[in-house]
């Protein structure tokens, strides 16, 4: 019995997945608002009763994508922490690893529902009440020890870097919605996005 248990918790936990990567391909590329759970059923070649019998509504499906996507931004920047090298060869490697989930995958898609739920008036209650009590622990707010460390170490030029952590993100945040519209969208090397933290101009 506790193995049939088991099984079913996988089945579970597997048809979430399922939904909730179309739904983020759905949100990202309708909306939110214009998004129905017909739609998400469709891309995820479910029934629409299927879709409600784990979800109550879009908006809870759109809630759970957002926290989604904040906790794998922080576990990347968190990561990054603790990589062994110095603060910019830590965000080289970050740079490195959400490049790549923009340019191949589902990660893209992500991003693109960050920016729906940061930016519009018509997201949930529940989302902005989550983002407006994640401020302190968001991506942004993550990584900017790191961008201190490497002014201490005189690796990273002398701005503030709460404006060199929101200009970082917002380079990444437009390649994302550049490559959502632009399937063939180079991605550019993580050395050039680097480019903005370097002392005196030097190349990494």
């Amino acid at each position: 019995m506790p193995r049939d248990n088991n099984k079913n918790l996988e089945i579970r936990d597997a048809r979430k997945t399922q939904i909730l990567s179309a739904a983020a391909k759905v949100f990202a590329r309708r909306g939110m608002v214009a998004a129905k759970v017909s739609d998400i059923a469709k891309e995820a070649k479910l029934s629409y009763g299927l879709v409600y019998h784990y979800f109550e509504s879009k908006e809870q499906i759109f809630a759970t994508l957002v926290k989604t996507a904040t906790e794998s931004s922080l576990e990347v920047v968190n990561e990054a922490k603790l990589y062994k090298g110095t603060p910019i060869q830590k965000l080289k490697w970050m740079t490195e690893t959400i490049l790549n989930n923009i340019s191949s995958g589902d990660g893209i898609y992500l991003y693109l529902i960050m920016i729906q739920a940061s930016t519009s008036d018509s997201v949930p209650d529940e989302v902005k009440e989550y983002l407006m009590g994640g401020n302190a622990n968001s991506p942004v707010s993550a990584t900017i020890p790191i961008i201190i460390e490497g002014q201490n170490k005189g690796e990273i030029i002398k701005e503030d870097p709460v404006k060199l952590a929101v200009a970082y993100y917002a380079f990444i945040q437009g390649l994302a919605i550049n490559k959502i519209q632009w399937n063939e969208c180079p991605i550019p090397e993580a050395s050039i996005l680097l480019n903005i933290f370097l002392n005196r101009g030097e190349v990494y």
